[in-house]
């Protein structure tokens, strides 16, 4: 189909700034998937009876337990089966890309918010 035939105008291309800005929102969104993910984990973990075949978990159990569930949690974020980044990438796309400048000039540490 040809985009003149719709009305539409072809999108425009993307500045480098507006580039760094996505390129931001899209690591932020994969962040906070990874942060919802484990902290679900947590507390469906909290449901589950802490008695086993072998007793109750030790203290190191539960921490191999914990770490478990957030790389875990990290897989399903970075795979983007649930899509909670994608949603967030679409609804802040149009409000990063108005003010592209500041966010690509931010001086924000990737991975940090």
């Amino acid at each position: 189909m040809d985009i003149k035939s719709t009305g539409q105008s072809p999108p425009k291309a993307l500045s480098t700034e507006q580039q760094q800005a996505l390129s931001r929102l899209h690591g932020a969104a994969k962040a906070f998937e990874g942060v919802f993910m484990g902290m679900l984990m947590r507390e469906m973990r909290k449901t589950a009876p802490s008695d086993g075949i072998f007793g109750k978990a030790s203290a190191s159990e539960q921490t191999f337990s914990e770490m478990l569930d957030q790389q875990r949690a990290d897989q399903i974020a970075d795979s983007g089966s649930l899509g909670v980044a994608r949603i967030i990438e679409r609804e802040l796309r149009d409000a990063v890309l108005s003010d592209a400048s500041a966010e690509a000039k931010s001086k924000r540490v990737d991975g940090e918010f």
